[in-house]
Formats: structure tokens, C-alpha cells, sequence
């Protein structure tokens, strides 16, 4: 494969398909089959209608993205929307870029160790392990990051083989389900009875809304593979639309199918009974309920392979974001030096890409409670998606020359911000007070960071106004 280098060291290489495998990848994740199997167990069929809801939210965000990343096709992504977006090249668009920056990566600290936990639990089944957790944890995070270090060519063929062997296993179970092919029984819609209508908005949208989400959540980290791309122009649009319909496909497939071979009720109490973890690892129970052992290492095979495509490309994209700071000069003085550089022979942000697995590591063996940790960052993260929409709408204004390659109606940006504020509304009805004081601790401490790094911005000698750099170059 020809490559082109960019004048910051990466490489042009990424096609339609690795941003379709790249999204894929990161949003279904080993997490996700637990939120997944927690929300079809809980709601029953009513769940549909909130991973539709999820489906329609997440859509808009994808399409917000996808106009701003190829406006501003940066490493950098969420760091370089902000400082673009806001008027002047001063130091308020600096500081504003690398808040966001900050905030999305402290955001998914909890993210991270969530899914690196749930991951964990699954790589520890395969071997029918026992006892302490964490030497599991450090495997996941070494397997996802070496094909980071080796190079993006590298990681992109590795995380194509992950999604093909992940999907099919949640697809064989769908199937298996529909079929009746398992020692659960026949399909029938008539275990879908969980005493909740379709149409009961208020019990969905509070019970099922954060958790169909979370089937979603993560499409805008291909984002920082921009500037790796080969047309970011036609490959960003198409690769999120094309991966998050194939997201909703997945979800559907596997929770009607498995779903329908037991009662509702039935299938929450071996969920969240001890085969499943207490909900922990949902799938599991539901590979040992369908198919005994087998289906137990099915699932726990399907649960490792998630987790290591998901944090291949959290290793990829996190670390990326660093690195759009850095070699800006905007990462704490003497760091961006460290931080801004790539490997002199595979092209990767080595140093980011250590110091993030160290961190997230870290994280996941601190706190272990995976449900915890999605809602955690769900939260905050649902926040962040209102700030991508409001970056399209403000960049309109403060950018109206910039060439725009996609440029969606500005009234989508809109519904985008108002939509989203309904989720998290609805979605975290009677735990605002919980997970929304932990959301303001996260932005707090990325402000009271994102300040200090532009106050020793410098000694890099790298590019001080980034906006200004940003509209040269496009």
C-alpha cells in the first residue's frame, strides 16, 4: 500500500473500510454487550424503541463529526474544533481547544477502565480463570497496544479481523436464538411479556435510554484518524453512517434472538443473578444458558476480541488527541516536545500512546463496578456530544470562508443540541445529582488543566495560535 506523509510525520493510508472498522470497533464493545443484555432483560422488547431513540442521537453526532472533521482533518479533533470555533487566534481559542481535549480524554477515563474490566472478565473465562482480576486487565491493555506502536497500517488490518470474529459471534447467537438452535428453547414472542408497553415513554426513556446509548456511544473516534485518512472527504460521511448502521443491526439481531427463547423475567434473573455477575457479565450467563459451556467460551471470546478492538482504537485515538495538543506546544511546556513526536519508523505517537495505557490501566484496576463506570462516563459524555453540535454551529459563524466539503443544513446541528439535552434528561432522571456532580468534577479539573498547559506553552517551539495555523493550512 502507497503511503503519503503528512508534514507532522503520519501517514495518509486509511480507506472507507478502516474508518468502518474503526467505529465498529470502538463502539461494540465488550461494554456494550453488557449494557445491551442489562437493557433487553430489563425493559424486554420495549428496549427497541430506545436503541432506535440512541441510534437517531448518535446519527446526528456522527454527522456533526463528520462535517467537522472534514473541515479541520487534525490528529488533534475535538482540541482542533474548539480552538477553530471560537473567534480570534488568541489565547481564549487555545485554551477552549485544549479543555475539550482534556475533558474527553479525562472522560474517558472512566469509559476506558469500564470497558477494559468488562474485557478482562471475558479474557479471564477463556482459560476458566480464577481469583484477582488485574493480571487480566494488564494482558488486555499489552494486546491493544502493540499494534498501536507498529503502526496504523498495522492496527487497521488487526482490528478488521477483531470485528469479523466479534460480530459473527453475536450474530450466530441472534441467529441460533430466532432458530431455536439452543437448550433455552423455541423462539417465542410471547416471552417478550416484561409488563412494559412500547409506548410507556417515561419507563423507557429512564430505564433504557443511558443503556441504548451506550450501544452507540464512542462513533466520533475515528475523528482524530482524519489526518490518516486518504479522502477524509468521502471516507469519514459514509464510514459513520455505514458503522452505526451496522451497530443497530447487531444489537437488534442479538437481543430479539436471544431474547425471545425465555421469558423475560427468566433471562434477569440468571443476568443478574451470580452466573452473570450480578449484571457484570450478563453475557457470560447467557452463553452458559444457551449452549453450556461452549456458549459460555463463545461469549467470552466474543467479550476478549470486543474489548481488544475497542481499546485498539482508544489507544489510537486518545493518544492522538494528546498529540494534536502537544505538537502545537500546548502540553505543559517541555512535554510538548515529548508528547508531539512519532516514531521515527512506525509513525505512531509512542510516547502518548504509553503514558494513556499507564493511566486507563491504572483506572481499571482502581475501580472494577463496569455498570458504574458506563454511566460514569456516559454522563459526561452526552455532554461532550452537545459541544460538537454547537462547534458546527459556532465555526458557521466565526469560520463562515473556511471550505466546507460536508456541510450538513445547519437546522440538524440544532435538533442535535436539543435532542441531546433531552437524553440526558430523561436518561438520568433521579441520578442527575450523581453522575452530573461527577461530570463537573471532570470539566473542573480539565479547565483547571487545560489553563496550567497553556500557561507553559512555548518551550516547544512549536505553533502558538493554532487557529490561525488551521485556517493557513485549509
Amino acid at each position: 500500500m502507497t503511503t503519503t506523509e503528512t508534514d507532522v510525520g503520519l501517514v495518509k493510508v486509511l480507506t472507507t473500510r478502516d474508518i468502518v472498522v474503526a467505529g465498529v470497533g470502538l463502539v461494540v464493545a465488550a461494554t456494550t454487550l453488557v449494557s445491551d443484555f442489562n437493557g433487553w432483560f430489563t425493559l424486554g422488547s420495549a428496549f427497541w424503541w430506545a436503541l432506535v431513540l440512541a441510534f437517531l442521537i448518535n446519527l446526528f453526532l456522527g454527522l456533526s463529526v463528520a462535517e467537522l472533521a472534514t473541515t479541520y482533518p487534525k490528529a488533534g479533533a475535538i482540541y482542533d474544533y474548539g480552538a477553530a470555533a471560537v473567534p480570534g487566534t488568541g489565547s481564549l481559542a487555545a485554551v477552549t481547544g485544549i479543555f475539550l481535549a482534556f475533558s474527553f480524554y479525562a472522560m474517558f477515563a472512566f469509559a476506558g477502565p469500564g470497558e477494559t474490566v468488562a474485557g478482562a472478565f471475558g479474557f479471564q473465562g477463556l482459560f476458566n480463570g480464577s481469583g484477582a482480576i488485574w493480571p487480566w486487565i494488564v494482558a488486555m491493555t499489552i494486546l491493544a497496544v502493540i499494534p498501536n506502536l507498529l503502526g496504523i497500517e498495522v492496527l487497521a488490518k488487526v482490528e478488521l479481523v477483531l470485528i469479523i470474529g466479534m460480530l459473527g459471534i453475536r450474530w450466530l447467537f441472534g441467529l441460533a436464538g430466532f432458530a431455536g438452535l439452543g437448550e433455552t428453547g423455541a423462539w417465542s414472542a410471547a416471552n417478550w411479556n416484561a409488563g412494559i408497553g412500547i409506548f410507556d415513554w417515561s419507563t423507557v426513556l429512564a430505564g433504557g435510554l443511558a443503556l441504548a446509548f451506550w450501544s452507540f456511544v464512542g462513533i466520533e473516534f475515528v475523528a482524530p484518524l482524519a489526518e490518516e485518512a486518504k479522502s477524509p472527504t468521502r471516507s469519514l460521511p459514509r464510514g459513520i453512517v455505514i458503522g452505526l448502521l451496522i451497530i443497530l443491526f447487531t444489537s437488534l439481531l442479538m437481543g430479539f434472538g436471544v431474547g425471545g427463547t425465555l421469558p423475560t423475567s427468566e433471562w434477569g434473573a440468571v443476568a443478574f443473578g451470580e452466573l452473570g455477575c450480578e449484571g457484570q457479565c450478563a453475557q457470560l450467563a447467557v452463553g452458559q444458558t444457551m449452549f453450556g459451556g461452549g456458549g459460555k467460551f463463545a461469549m467470552a471470546l466474543a467479550t476478549f476480541l470486543a474489548t481488544f478492538a475497542s481499546m485498539t482504537i482508544v489507544y489510537a485515538a486518545m493518544p492522538r488527541v494528546l498529540y494534536g495538543v502537544a505538537r502545537n506546544g500546548h502540553f505543559f511546556g517541555p512535554l510538548s516536545k515529548v508528547f508531539g513526536s512519532v516514531h521515527p519508523r512506525y509513525r505512531t505517537p509512542w510516547v502518548a500512546i504509553v503514558v494513556t495505557a499507564v493511566l486507563y490501566t491504572a483506572a481499571a484496576i482502581a475501580f472494577q463496578d463496569v455498570i458504574e463506570l458506563i454511566f460514569s462516563a456516559a454522563y459526561a459524555w452526552l455532554v461532550l456530544y452537545v459541544g460538537y453540535h454547537v462547534m458546527v454551529i459556532t465555526s458557521r459563524f466565526t469560520n463562515p470562508d473556511v471550505d466546507r466539503p460536508f456541510k450538513l443544513p445547519l437546522v440538524m446541528p440544532v435538533i442535535g443540541v436539543l435532542g441531546t439535552i433531552v437524553a440526558i434528561y430523561y436518561a438520568f432522571a433521579g441520578v442527575h445529582g450523581l453522575f452530573g456532580v461527577r461530570s463537573i468534577w471532570i470539566f473542573v479539573g480539565s479547565l483547571v488543566a487545560a489553563l496550567a498547559a497553556y500557561a507553559l506553552r512555548g518551550s516547544s517551539g512549536m505553533a502558538e495560535h493554532l487557529a490561525e495555523e488551521i485556517h493557513q493550512e485549509l
